[in-house]
């Protein structure tokens, strides 16, 4: 998602309102709204995927950020990103329904788009099963970044060597906090943005005294605080569940997700203040035991290339890392 959001403020000039409204009428493109997410949902749940993007949620929390932007082709579900860098496909298209004439339509309407600019168009998190339903000879496949995917017992017990150090940071945080946790509900809103918002000038803040001085990498967190804080609005409307922890009467930390397939969950966002040690493993730990303990698998997500973000979801030694690839037009 990251490659096509801008590194300056969010959407563009060329995609102002008027422009994205004409292009709409032009290519019979609806924008993704909250009530579209049951006819995305009945397409989706088809797919049976375990990838964390294959989610409304996933996606529909990025809208300060991209033109979400979608169409039906052949019965398929088409899903389209727009900033000023271009257009590109955010999931390959849902409903398998003649993928090959489906997949020619929706690039010859993301080259129309992308003529200009000269952006190679492209559909993103596409899963591995579906290589197989196209002629991939006529394309270019490039492996992306894998969704890092647990044992859910192994996230709720932290038993052996391997997961000390884990248990160690939550014995302490409840050895020197007296903390809360609480689920997540709608009277929390307002209070849990607060802490999005200090969590992003905080990360900021820390970038200016860090390696990170060029500007995209302070943008990426400041799309990365909306996509938050997006799911925190309309965390109810698309079904997340969530927990918060509570300091001194501040909420100090939230975590939602949901599940995403039967025997899969995926935590869609985790925030914390930094300040509290251990606060990170305890609400993971706990958010997983108290709301998705019944689920085989969690989907923690990618980590987009982060060294220090792989380094983190590798130290909760994955069961299994999940393929997906971007597809191009040779």
């Amino acid at each position: 998602m990251l490659q096509l959001i801008d590194t300056g403020l969010s959407k563009t000039d060329e995609c102002s309102d008027g422009s994205i409204e004409e292009k709409c009428k032009q290519y019979g493109f609806n924008r993704l709204k909250l009530e579209d997410k049951k006819l995305f949902d009945r397409y989706l749940i088809e797919e049976g995927v375990i990838l964390c993007d294959y989610s409304f949620a996933n996606n529909y929390i990025w809208k300060g950020s991209i033109e979400l932007l979608w169409r039906i082709i052949n019965n398929n579900f088409c899903l389209f990103g727009v900033t000023s860098k271009g257009m590109c496909m955010l999931l390959p298209p849902l409903g398998k329904n003649n993928i090959q004439s489906t997949l020619n339509e929706c690039f010859s309407t993301m080259r129309e788009f992308n003529h200009y600019n000269g952006f190679d168009s492209y559909i993103n998190y596409v899963y591995e099963g579906f290589l197989n339903l196209f002629d991939v000879s006529a394309y270019r496949i490039i492996e992306g970044y894998p969704d890092y995917i647990y044992r859910t017992s192994d996230l709720i017990k932290l038993v052996g060597g391997k997961y000390e150090k884990k248990r160690n940071e939550i014995n302490y945080f409840r050895k020197h906090y007296d903390a809360l946790l609480e689920q997540f509900s709608q009277k929390h809103i307002a209070d849990t943005l607060l802490m999005v918002e200090q969590w992003k000038k905080e990360k900021v803040q820390e970038s200016n005294l860090s390696n990170h001085h060029e500007s995209h990498y302070q943008y990426s967190l400041i799309h990365e605080a909306e996509a938050s804080k997006c799911a925190v609005i309309f965390s109810e409307e698309m079904g997340l569940k969530g927990a918060i922890v509570i300091i001194s009467g501040k909420i100090e930390g939230i975590t939602l997700g949901e599940c995403i397939a039967p025997n899969v969950a995926s935590v869609l966002i985790e925030k914390t203040n930094n300040r509290f040690q251990g606060m990170p493993q305890f609400i993971y730990q706990q958010f997983c035991a108290s709301d998705f303990s019944d689920v085989e698998y969690v989907n923690a997500g990618e980590d987009w290339g982060i060294e220090g973000l792989r380094r983190a979801k590798m130290s909760y030694h994955p069961c299994m890392l999940a393929k997906k690839f971007l597809v191009y037009e040779k």
